[in-house]
């Protein structure tokens, strides 16, 4: 990813598109995408390191009363290994709803 812009997770959108920002940080690890869900949720795909292994982790955050965002239980942890047969699958997933726009 080539966007080198911070992203405010706590910053509300005025949209109801969902937007995507890379290499947040946040604090299970560095945050490569902060996708907008909804005001309270957000999807985000972090790097993190657990007993000794890194993992990559795709995890629902939500908002708490305070406005802060913290890691819910929805989510699945993958070793670095499967990324690239899930990439690949996504990509199979998106050009069966729309063969065109898919890349």
């Amino acid at each position: 990813m080539t966007d080198e812009k911070k992203a405010d997770p706590q910053a509300s959108q005025k949209n109801s598109k969902a937007s995507a920002h890379a290499n947040t940080s946040s604090t299970a690890g560095t945050a490569f995408i902060d996708l907008r869900k909804s005001d309270s949720e957000r999807l985000r795909i972090t790097i993190s390191e657990y007993r000794g292994r890194t993992l990559v982790d795709l995890r629902v955050w939500y908002s708490t009363e305070s406005g802060e965002f913290k890691p819910g239980r929805a989510g699945v942890s993958l070793r670095p290994d499967q990324v690239p047969e899930i990439v690949q699958g996504l990509m199979l997933a998106a050009r069966a709803i729309d063969p065109k726009g898919a890349n």
